[in-house]
């Protein structure tokens, strides 16, 4: 038992001692050095996905800047050039994202200019009010779903063989609203509830393949600098008394893609 009791203990120091490299301990310093890395962001030609995409710019990542509007995609992706310390230029694409033409055109312009997929962040989305008894619902219900949430599932879908290559990551772009009920926002809110379940069954199916997946659920963000009449209203019902930003979620999104969170997966923020 002497013996025995030897043993336990030499083990359990080595245990607490740690047989890690310190350089693992050094190396979350570099953390957000995405150098080298391929950062796709669906709905990246304004607001949120704006914001994602400049954060990563500056980070060193080479980023996909993607929307409806050609105009409005230049303006970012020469934003996300003129912010990027190598000066790296991003991949531009207009896409319809309930096409399927164009979501594989998408990828496939993505792997043909970067060569890899590292990060896939599925921000695209529509929240027009639907209640149950207007009469265009089950039209518009079709909309939110196609883009909110058929569209996410097409897109991992396409991408998850370019993302076992690189043990890469999913992050999507949820709401506070897929948990608590909005007046006038049924569509919306169900497809984001929908959309926080599709993140929780994929990270155990695709976590045997080494990717993440992973959802952040903003409350209110403010995408543009000029208030909205019910800013005091939202900043007096959010806990630290503040409105957020697309950096607020960017910075969430850049973490999740970091070593920092390389055991995370299956967790909605």
């Amino acid at each position: 038992m002497k013996l025995l009791s030897i043993v336990l203990t030499v083990v359990l120091v080595s245990i607490a001692a740690g047989d890690y490299s310190i350089d693992d301990y050094k190396a979350v310093g570099n953390s957000r050095n995405f150098t080298g890395k391929v950062v796709f962001v669906t709905g990246s030609s304004s607001g949120i996905g704006a914001g994602i995409v400049k954060l990563f710019s500056i980070l060193g990542a080479k980023v996909v800047v993607t929307g409806r509007k050609a105009a409005d995609i230049s303006k970012v992706a020469k934003e996300c050039y003129e912010l990027s310390p190598q000066k790296l230029k991003p991949l531009e694409v207009v896409a319809d994202l309930t096409k399927s033409a164009d979501v594989n055109h998408l990828i496939d312009n993505t792997i043909t200019f970067f060569g890899k997929l590292d990060v896939l962040v599925n921000n695209a989305g529509i929240y027009p009010p639907t209640n149950i008894t207007q009469p265009d619902i089950l039209q518009v219900w079709d909309q939110i779903m196609a883009i909110d949430l058929r569209s996410v599932v097409e897109l991992i879908h396409r991408t998850v063989p370019h993302l076992e290559k690189t043990n890469g990551t999913i992050i999507d772009i949820s709401s506070a609203a897929s948990t608590t009920p909005i007046h006038n926002y049924l569509a919306y809110a169900s497809a984001k509830a929908g959309l926080d379940m599709l993140g929780r069954v994929l990270a155990l199916e695709l976590g045997p393949k080494n990717i993440r997946v992973n959802t952040i659920n903003p409350g209110f963000i403010q995408v543009t600098e000029k208030p909205t009449p019910y800013n005091e209203y939202l900043r007096s019902i959010t806990p630290i008394r503040k409105i957020g930003e697309p950096l607020d979620v960017a910075r969430a999104v850049a973490l999740l893609a970091s070593t920092d969170a390389q055991y995370m997966t299956a967790l909605i923020l």
